[in-house]
């Protein structure tokens, strides 16, 4: 038996109810939070939202065929990518058989579903594959990606889609604390008349890898949300919402744009075996006004 939207907590009806009021279909989702099984029970609910029979609700009417073949987890449009066994992360070709399949109309539904399990299993390089289909994806097809955090996830996929957060797992913030915290200092030393206080904010990167990762995909979401609430958008980030009204408000649309460009040139550096202890200094310099 599937989860149903009558057993859902408050905080997790809220999420839906965000995610497709208005009878939205956002054409890619992020669940991040809770278990495992939470995500996966979640993304087969609101899977079931896309394909269900009935269109005109925002709930599924868990009566027609569509509905019965979700719960029995056999819909031919609802198609769900997992990490082979025999390999520790996705692969690039992987990720690349799922564009391609993307592209192929549905055999039942008005819409195809693909679930992406556990984003946490993928390479940034991987993730990149997923970008242009996420960004202009055909009209019959829809996005499901699962992840532990958002964390997990690169900036510029995190910009595609709509968040909905079950919740968060061992206390854990849905971005790496130390990289939200370098981001806060970051965005007050673009602020400085002193070029020395972004090197200074920067400093506690020296070098490490995953803190450079984070910090730059964090940036580069940070960047989009500061475009999108300077044209009258909401953020993604709502750890970091006073800096980006911050930055919105100092920055023209053309400029963060730049910026926003510059972090994901530096995030592609990454694909590769960069020094990121030199990958820390141009951090610096791309953010120099």
């Amino acid at each position: 038996m599937m989860l149903g939207i009558d057993n859902l907590n408050e905080q997790m009806k809220n999420e839906l109810q965000k995610t497709i009021s208005g009878g939205r279909r956002p054409h890619a989702v992020l669940i991040d939070g809770g278990t495992e099984n939470e995500r996966e029970e979640m993304a087969y609910l609101l899977a079931k939202v896309y394909v269900c029979n009935d269109d005109s609700s925002n709930e599924p009417c868990n009566s027609c065929s569509s509905c019965r073949k979700t719960d029995e987890r056999i819909h031919p449009d609802i198609i769900k990518v997992t990490k082979p066994d025999d390999k520790k992360y996705f692969k690039k070709d992987d990720l690349k058989k799922v564009v391609e399949e993307a592209y192929q109309t549905p055999n039942e539904a008005k819409v195809r579903v693909f679930i992406l399990s556990e984003m946490q299993l993928m390479k940034i390089e991987s993730q990149n594959v997923l970008l242009k289909i996420l960004e202009e994806p055909p009209a019959y097809t829809a996005f499901i990606l699962t992840s532990e955090t958002a964390n997990s996830v690169i900036g510029t996929v995190l910009s595609r889609v709509s968040r909905f957060r079950i919740g968060e797992k061992n206390g854990e913030l849905g971005f790496d604390e130390k990289a939200v915290e370098i981001v806060r200092k970051t965005s007050e030393a673009m602020l400085s008349n002193y070029e020395f206080d972004v090197i200074s904010a920067t400093a506690a990167l020296d070098g490490n890898k995953q803190l450079t990762v984070n910090v730059l995909n964090l940036l580069a979401l940070f960047f989009r949300d500061a475009v999108a609430v300077k044209n009258g958008g909401k953020p993604l980030v709502s750890e970091l919402i006073s800096e980006t009204e911050k930055i919105s408000y100092s920055f023209s649309t053309e400029k963060l744009l730049g910026f926003y460009d510059n972090m994901n040139e530096l995030i592609r550096l990454t694909e590769g075996y960069p020094n990121y202890t030199l990958l820390s200094a141009q951090i610096c310099a791309k953010l120099k006004t």
